[in-house]
C-alpha cells in the first residue's frame, strides 16, 4: 500500500484519492473514516491539495434521518392534506346549499380533525430534526399590565382578523389596531404607544427579527409577544435575546393562550 505522503504527491500531479479506514473505539461501534484528497489548481504556479475527512457513521445517521423524514413527509403528511382538500372541495357542491347547520358543523369538525392530525405530524417532523434540543421556556413574569391598546403585526390579514375577533370577543373595551405591513406599524409607533404588540415572525417585507431590532434602535419600549406558527426551539431561544419579548405563543391563537395578557 502506498504511504499517505506518496498519495499526496500523486495528488499534486492531478489524481484524486478516497481512503477509507475503520477505527476501533472502546465500548462503542467502529468508526468508519473517509479521507478524500482532491487536487486544486488556482493558477499556473499555484497547486494545492484539499483534504476532506468524513465520519461515515455520521453520514449514515444523517441519511437514515433524511429517509425517515422523507417517509413521514410523503406518506403520513400527505394523507391528512389530501383529506382536507377533499373535504373543503365539498363546499363548492350545489348540494351544500340544502344542508342544514348541523351538517355543515359536522363537515367543519371533520376538517378540524384532519388539521389536528396534520399539525401533530408536523410537530413530529420537528422533533425528528431537533432531537436532543430542549425547548426553553420564557422566564419571568409575562403578564402585561392594563393592555387596553393592542397592536397586531402579521402579513396575513386573515390571521389579524381572527386574532382581533378573539381579543375583542371577551374584551369589548380593548383598542386593537391591525397591520399587515411591519413598516406601516413602525410609522404608527411614531405617534402612538400601544401597551402590547402581538408580532408574527415570518413576514416578507420585514421579518419579526428586523422589527424587534428596529424597536431597539428607535428606543421604543413596548412589551412584545411573538405569535408564530414556528415550533423550532432555536426560534424560541433567539426570541429570548430581546428584552422586549415577554412570551412566545404558537398559532393557532386561542383566548385561553392570551387571557393572562389581555384580560386586565
Amino acid at each position: 500500500m502506498k504511504s499517505f505522503s506518496d498519495l499526496v504527491a500523486e495528488c499534486f500531479e492531478g489524481k484524486s484519492f478516497n481512503i477509507e479506514n475503520r477505527l476501533k473505539v472502546q465500548d462503542k461501534e467502529d468508526v468508519l473514516m473517509q479521507v478524500v484528497l482532491t487536487p486544486v489548481f488556482t493558477g499556473p504556479d499555484q497547486e494545492f491539495v484539499a483534504c476532506t475527512i468524513i465520519d461515515s457513521n455520521r453520514k449514515t445517521n444523517q441519511m437514515k434521518l433524511l429517509d425517515e423524514y422523507s417517509h413521514l413527509a410523503s406518506h403520513d403528511l400527505r394523507a391528512p392534506i389530501t383529506n382536507i382538500l377533499s373535504l373543503s372541495s365539498m363546499l363548492n357542491y350545489p348540494e351544500m346549499d340544502s344542508l342544514d347547520t348541523s351538517k355543515i358543523r359536522e363537515l367543519l369538525t371533520d376538517i378540524n380533525f384532519q388539521a389536528e392530525k396534520l399539525d401533530d405530524i408536523i410537530k413530529m417532523l420537528n422533533r425528528l430534526i431537533n432531537k436532543g434540543e430542549a425547548t426553553k421556556e420564557f422566564a419571568g413574569e409575562a403578564t402585561v399590565i392594563d393592555s387596553k391598546h393592542i397592536m397586531l403585526v402579521d402579513d396575513d390579514s386573515l390571521t389579524n382578523k381572527l386574532h382581533h375577533m378573539i381579543i375583542t370577543k371577551h374584551n369589548k373595551n380593548k383598542r386593537v389596531v391591525q397591520f399587515d405591513r411591519p413598516l406601516l406599524a413602525l410609522n404608527y409607533l411614531k405617534e402612538n404607544h400601544p401597551d402590547l404588540i402581538l408580532l408574527d415572525l415570518n413576514m416578507p417585507e420585514m421579518d419579526g427579527w428586523a422589527f424587534l431590532r428596529a424597536l431597539e434602535e428607535r428606543n421604543i419600549k413596548i412589551d412584545v409577544v411573538i405569535i408564530s406558527s414556528t415550533i423550532d426551539p432555536a426560534e424560541r431561544s433567539r426570541a429570548q435575546s430581546f428584552k422586549s419579548v415577554k412570551d412566545f405563543l404558537t398559532k393557532p391563537l386561542t383566548y385561553d393562550k392570551i387571557k393572562h395578557l389581555v384580560d386586565n
